[in-house]
């Protein structure tokens, strides 16, 4: 898979959830693995948050031992979630793409960190989101 479908199949997973404030991708490469994510429900008085994930690797790197439910942690206002719920890609080589489902932490701060952390790297990953008062 190029990176064409891999930009498609990140296209699909962030137009199916629900709009959100942020909604940027955020992309981190670490060795030769690209891993964006795009928030979608971040709602206040939702209960569930969720999170569009696509991991990429170079044909010389493998996602193998990658889960996402053991290794994502959401983290705001000093508590830390782990996830709930991966709906998407059970395994892949090369590519994977879902969602990774949270209880929602209530109240909602004012700023989230999703960390990553893969079984081969040294420090973890950080995608943060910050809230704050806004106007069109």
């Amino acid at each position: 898979m190029g990176n064409g479908r891999f930009a498609a199949i990140l296209a699909v997973l962030i137009s199916v959830g629900v709009a959100a404030w942020p909604s940027v991708t955020q992309k981190s490469v670490v060795q030769g693995v690209t891993v964006a994510v795009t928030p979608g429900n971040l709602d206040e008085d939702s209960s569930i948050w969720d999170f569009a994930i696509a991991y990429d690797a170079q044909a010389t790197r493998t996602l193998k031992g990658d889960e996402p439910l053991d290794h994502f942690v959401l983290v705001g206002d000093g508590r830390r979630m782990r996830p709930l719920a991966w709906e998407g890609d059970r395994a892949g080589l090369h590519h994977r793409a879902g969602v990774l489902k949270f209880i929602a932490i209530q109240p909602r701060p004012k700023e989230l960190e999703l960390q990553l952390t893969r079984p081969a790297e040294k420090q973890p990953r950080i995608f943060r989101f910050v809230f704050g008062d806004w106007s069109a």
